[in-house]
């Protein structure tokens, strides 16, 4: 074949083009992302200084909300008549034994408040625990009642949170209840074994309540299916949602499971 029908070759050329145009391509996209990145540092700068700055009327307000807490904490201390015990359970129900959930207070600015919370494992929202229904924690849940909602638990119920929500402690971790092997190898020395005598030593609040209470993790509780109905800033007996309920606290606990 004649040299004058051959196909020029032309690759070199067009690889050096692609490589150049690649290149190029690559050092414009490096350029855009360290300009992204400085911008971002920037805005990261900016938020931190914008935290760090707190107008007065904040530090003003947490003082005077800290100020009013400590004064009703003093008010309900007098006022409080811890000689005689809540008003009588129901028949399904004993009336030694109280379930507490916190269902409000994401801050709290008085430190006896926080420290009551923890000292009961309420320290988050929508924590439950059940408490023994003496003089000693009537007067805590007095304290801290406009954070609270408590009352008598049913059998039915403790046995729907232990079934649905019943974690353990473990090792130090957070460990679901799964059979009853586990029980027995933490609780069998206190004669519990499965997770009917844990029901049974809670509903009772038998010898060992306090081991099984420590053996059990506060229950994580969601907010109400239907919201909450009436105020959480006005207290159960004035209409609202917060406090004592009695028996209307298993009504309130089925909505949040």
């Amino acid at each position: 074949m004649s040299d004058k029908y051959a196909v020029p070759n032309k690759l070199p050329g067009k690889t050096v083009s692609v490589l150049k145009h690649r290149k190029r391509r690559i050092l414009q996209d490096q350029s855009v992302f360290e300009q992204k990145r400085n911008d971002r540092i920037k805005r990261l700068k900016k938020t931190k200084e914008h935290h760090k700055f707190r107008r007065a009327e904040s530090f003003v307000m947490g003082y005077l909300k800290a100020e009013r807490t400590a004064k009703r904490i003093k008010q309900t201390i007098l006022r409080t008549n811890v000689t005689q015990q809540s008003a009588t359970a129901a028949e399904d129900t004993n009336s030694r034994l109280l379930l507490v959930m916190r269902h409000s207070g994401k801050k709290i600015f008085d430190k006896t408040t926080t420290d009551i919370l923890k000292t009961l494992r309420l320290g988050l929202r929508h924590n439950a625990v059940f408490v023994e229904n003496t003089k000693e924690n009537q007067l805590l849940l007095r304290v801290i009642e406009p954070f609270v909602v408590y009352g008598f638990p049913s059998l039915s119920t403790i046995r729907e949170l232990l079934f649905k929500k019943g974690f353990a402690r473990i090792d130090g971790k957070k460990t679901a209840i799964q059979s009853n092997t586990m029980v027995e190898q933490q609780l069998g020395e206190q004669g519990v074994i499965c997770l009917e005598d844990i029901i049974h030593e809670i509903y009772t609040v038998g010898p060992n309540f306090a081991a099984v209470n420590n053996f059990l993790c506060a229950f994580t509780m969601s907010s109400p299916r239907d919201g909450w109905k009436k105020k959480v800033s006005v207290s159960f007996k004035r209409g609202g949602e917060y406090g004592d309920r009695g028996q209307g606290i298993n009504e309130l606990i089925a909505r949040c499971l």
